[in-house]
């Protein structure tokens, strides 16, 4: 059996060639580990020495492809394979994956696929590898245990004991808690006390950190990257261990320099994990009456400066100097409440709702990838009364949490569980589906303390029964340690999902006779209204973009909820009801036009039959959207901000400037309050060509309106050449008309629109352009407002000093005069004492005098 171990360990320094030495030197220093950990009074009958020798030579044999093929076969047809191809294809590429790349794999991501699934799955793997075969060259079988009556008796034994150097102690204990009696051919005392040899395994092979598993020939020929040249270093420098006092000493006299810091605090790290596992090893055992071993821990790790004395540092100091959060609480109440999201408690209501669409999305993606048959999601919100108060409920029949998930990741502020490893594990399949959460921070569960202070969250898993139903109940906020507990039969869910359940404080919502009401602002493109608001008009003006059918009853238990949604219906709802939605018009304001505001209904109005679907080259929908034409007076607050970009389904203060209508947008910052568009630059610049023809035709005479048109447009990297947006003396002129009308010229004044009003009593007015002088706008116009990180590469990155407008300027300096002349008008405008004062128009009968830059032909 060692023969054929030592065979298949040859592999592993192939498959992984980053690690250490896991070959059969390995394997042979762990008897000698296993004897001084155990100590002389640990002896083994001859069944225990040839199980634990077994285990000892299978434990880590599942790191190479060779061992899986023995096994399992291929290692990319396992089903955790997808998942972990996809991880890698998200990481590298910052997206979801396409199925065409899950059935044809990039090669980089293959190969750490392939890498992160043996790391995985090698001790789980290594329960069969004992009683795995293969045939021979001569068409025989050849089993890693030859001998038949052996292999029954203890094959699977072995590998149950090499998979637990995985497996935390409490699984130890539950598998491992009474010796193993003798097969039939064995003396009566041969029994096998697989507790004591799941101990040995695990803290010999942890402990197993000298310079024989980092030989410098095998550190120098295998290319190792970064983060692995640490454990290589800081083993290097490792001497064998030495018992202290009931403890193992590890030394290192060479110390570690200032460039090697980083190896020495892994090297410190690592060792309190083996102490970790030694002290684990000692309780457990004094508990199940065992005998302790003779070592109980490491020594001198109890703090950086004691660890530097057995292994120095060079010329620094161990200072550590780790964040640390004193207050837990206080940093959830704070930086996930009103610190991040601001006063208004309708932040929680958005957070809960975009939390239940990405597990009603996690659904319907693992369901099509699975099975390709559509799920129709849902997500529910009512309220009840009891004696305890008012309650909200945000009920969802997405994919739900089992325990583990709900009572670790769920409350792991700042790290969020979507994608986390345990998630994916509950769900095989949900990395390599399409699914992409809107939800990335891990902060957004909180501001529902932001609605009440008590609050219940259930759940059932995807994978699990009515009885899998878990509760996770808050007392008293973030202040008191929540309850996890078993549902309850009566509290049972019926199907899988998760309910929130909040009881609201008095002044965030109250009573009218529609029904219940929040006290919120809704603030909404360019103006913005406070007081109460119907719990469904709320959700509606929230969520503009539903990834599920929303349901919302506003009165207690008198009204079944009412679908207000349909998934995805901002495609499909007439264009004058999605602006209403996009502007804040309210449905409640509808039914009582005495209390509407009349400026977004008209604008509405106006556009809504001109919205068109943009789609991305994938197919799918990305925006609704209509340019901005000349505006009213009336509708003059609107300006350019007409449009919202959402966050996933959520309302966010983002607008594209000069678009009307709806983009789907990913959040820039974790308040969630801001977000960039998903539209491509050539998808948008695209349409934006297809729609400009129409609005030219349909629009009155050139004017300021063209000039701050071309000027957004350009920003948006839209080609702008037919808008006539130069005005050029007493002309408006587009692209080619500009050339000829410089063409025409030996000086030119390039004048900025600040310059070309005047005020006369308490009135603007516009000048009077000279003849020679042409507008400019020299500052930059950015596409994206407010602005927020990110969003300078958006929807391409800017380059150099000037505005998109001086840009295209000098383009046609260049086709009018050459290149000697737009060299020459470049050098005016980098200078900054260039502009001249000079008259620049007049305004009845009088001369007007500004600033300008005065550029030449020669």
């Amino acid at each position: 059996m060692r023969e054929r171990a030592a065979h298949l360990a040859l592999d592993i320094g192939m498959d992984l060639p980053e690690f250490t030495r896991h070959d059969v030197s390995h394997m042979d220093a762990l008897w000698e580990l296993a004897d001084l950990v155990g100590g002389p009074d640990v002896t083994l009958t001859p069944a225990e020495a040839f199980v634990l020798g077994g285990a000892i030579l299978v434990h880590d044999l599942a790191m190479s492809r060779a061992a899986h093929q023995l096994v399992d076969g291929n290692l990319r047809d396992r089903p955790e394979w997808p998942d972990a191809l996809a991880k890698e294809i998200r990481a590298h590429f910052g997206r979801a994956p396409h199925p065409s790349e899950l059935a044809s794999p990039p090669t980089e991501p293959a190969q750490f696929a392939e890498k992160s699934l043996l790391r995985v799955l090698h001790a789980e793997m290594a329960e069969n590898l004992p009683l795995s075969s293969w045939v021979s060259l001569n068409g025989s079988t050849v089993y890693m245990i030859n001998d038949a009556e052996i292999r029954a008796s203890y094959g699977r034994l072995i590998g149950s004991i090499a998979a637990s150097h995985h497996w935390s102690y409490d699984e130890v204990v539950g598998k491992f808690s009474s010796p193993i009696g003798v097969p039939g051919f064995a003396p009566i005392d041969w029994k096998v006390d697989a507790l004591l040899l799941a101990c040995l395994l695990r803290t010999a092979d942890a402990a197993h950190l000298d310079a024989t598993r980092t030989p410098d020939l095998l550190a120098a020929i295998r290319n190792l990257p970064s983060e692995s040249t640490e454990h290589w270093v800081f083993q290097s420098r490792l001497q064998r261990p030495y018992i202290e006092n009931g403890r193992l000493t590890f030394t290192a006299p060479d110390g570690f320099s200032r460039e090697e810091m980083s190896a020495w605090w892994l090297a410190y790290d690592t060792l309190r994990m083996v102490d970790t596992e030694l002290k684990g090893a000692d309780t457990i055992l004094l508990e199940k009456g065992r005998d302790p071993f003779q070592v109980r821990g490491v020594a001198h790790v109890e703090s950086p400066k004691e660890f530097s004395s057995v292994v120095p540092c060079r010329d620094w100091e161990p200072l550590e100097a780790k964040i640390k959060v004193g207050d837990v609480a206080s940093l959830v109440r704070r930086l996930g409440g009103a610190e991040l999201y601001g006063s208004d408690s309708a932040i929680g209501l958005r957070e809960l709702l975009t939390n239940a669409c990405d597990a009603v999305k996690a659904r319907e993606s693992l369901s099509l990838y699975r099975s390709g048959r559509p799920f129709s999601g849902r997500v529910t919100m009512w309220i009840e009364s009891d004696a305890a108060g008012t309650w909200l409920f945000c009920s969802d029949n997405g994919i739900g949490m089992t325990s583990s998930v709900l009572g670790q990741q769920f409350l792991d502020f700042g790290c969020s569980s979507w994608l986390s490893p345990a998630a994916v594990r509950d769900n095989i399949g949900l990395l390599a589906s399409k699914f992409e959460p809107t939800g990335k921070f891990g902060i957004g569960f909180f501001s529902v303390f932001m609605m009440g202070n008590r609050v219940e969250v259930w759940s059932r898993p995807l994978s699990g029964a009515p009885s899998d139903t878990w509760m996770l109940e808050f007392s008293s906020g973030v202040e008191v340690r929540p309850i996890l507990r078993r549902a309850k039969q009566h509290e049972q869910m019926d199907e899988p999902g998760t309910i929130v359940k909040v009881l609201l404080d008095e002044e965030v919502f109250s009573k009218s006779d529609t029904g219940y009401t929040f006290r919120t602002t809704i603030n909404s493109v360019n103006y913005q209204k406070e007081g109460p608001v119907l719990l469904s008009d709320l959700v509606t003006y929230i969520l503009p973009a539903p990834q599920a059918d929303i349901w919302v009853s506003n009165e207690l238990a008198k009204e079944s909820p009412a679908l207000i949604m349909g998934k995805d219906d901002w495609l499909t709802i007439d264009g004058v009801k999605l602006l209403r939605r996009v502007f804040g018009v309210l449905d409640s304001e509808l039914r009582e036009p005495n209390g509407l505001d009349a400026s977004p209904n008209l604008f509405a109005e106006q556009y809504g039959s001109s919205l068109k679907t943009v789609f991305d080259l994938d197919g799918l929908p990305v925006g609704r959207l209509c340019l901005l034409g000349p505006t009213s007076q009336q509708q003059h607050r609107f300006g350019a901000r007409s449009s919202t970009v959402t966050a996933g389904p959520s309302r966010t203060q983002s607008t594209v400037i000069s678009v009307v209508g709806l983009l789907i947008g990913k959040p820039s910052r974790a308040a969630r309050d801001a977000a960039i568009p998903v539209i491509s630059n050539a998808t948008l610049a695209e349409w934006a060509d297809s729609e400009l023809p129409d609005l030219l035709r349909g629009a009155p005479d050139p004017g300021e309106w063209c000039r701050h048109l071309g000027e957004r447009l350009l920003s948006l990297g839209v080609e702008t050449s037919d808008i006539p947006m130069w005005q050029a003396g007493n002309q408006w002129l587009n692209y080619s008309g500009l050339v000829s009308w410089i063409r025409e010229r030996g000086e030119v004044k390039v004048v900025d629109p600040m310059q070309i009003t005047v005020r006369v009593g308490m009135d603007e007015h516009l000048i009077d352009l000279h003849n020679d002088a042409v507008v400019v706008d020299p500052s930059w116009t950015y596409p994206l407002y407010p602005e927020v990180r990110g969003s300078d590469d958006w929807p391409s990155e800017r380059q150099g000093q000037h505005s998109a407008c001086h840009h295209v300027f000098l383009e046609a300096i260049r086709d009018a005069w050459g290149s000697s002349g737009y060299e020459r008008c470049l050098d005016t405008f980098d200078s900054g004492s260039a502009y001249e004062r000079t008259i620049i128009g007049c305004t009845e009968g009088k001369e007007v005098f500004g600033s300008a830059h005065l550029v030449t032909r020669d």
